[in-house]
């Protein structure tokens, strides 16, 4: 009689294992990017700075774009290591002379980084914000 009992309990647990019912959609799993898929990066100017001259954004040395005050690009690149850097642009009475120093920046395919372009009476930079 000891027996029994537990293996009714075992053949009740199968059969209830047995009748449930396989999930009828799944999700594919994401695929891993492929190794030449650009890069995006993401500049944004808020409009809070000292002045309204724009700036220049430079990516390996070359400049790609100009943002105003409030101004926002975006740029895909190709992945691996990249030197950016920002300026006042020289357009003007701003008088920019390039940029003093560049950042380098290792970006995976696929990725996408944000950095803010931070404007100070004496100063340009960038500052990369985090999700």
């Amino acid at each position: 009689m000891r027996l029994i009992a537990p293996a009714l309990l075992g053949l009740f647990c199968m059969a209830a294992q047995a009748s449930d019912t396989p999930p009828t959609a799944t999700e594919p799993a994401p695929t891993a990017p492929v190794a030449d898929a650009p890069a995006r990066l993401i500049f944004s100017r808020d409009n809070n700075a000292p002045n309204a001259c724009d700036v220049e954004l430079y990516v390996n040395q070359q400049v790609m774009a100009k943002l105003g005050p409030g101004e926002q690009t975006s740029l895909d690149l190709p992945n691996g290591e990249l030197s950016v850097a920002v300026a006042m642009s020289p357009d003007g009475y701003c008088g920019g002379r390039g940029p003093d120093v560049a950042q380098s920046v290792i970006l995976r395919p696929g990725e996408t980084r944000q950095f803010a372009v931070m404007v100070e009476p004496e100063q340009v930079f960038l500052a990369p914000l985090i999700d």
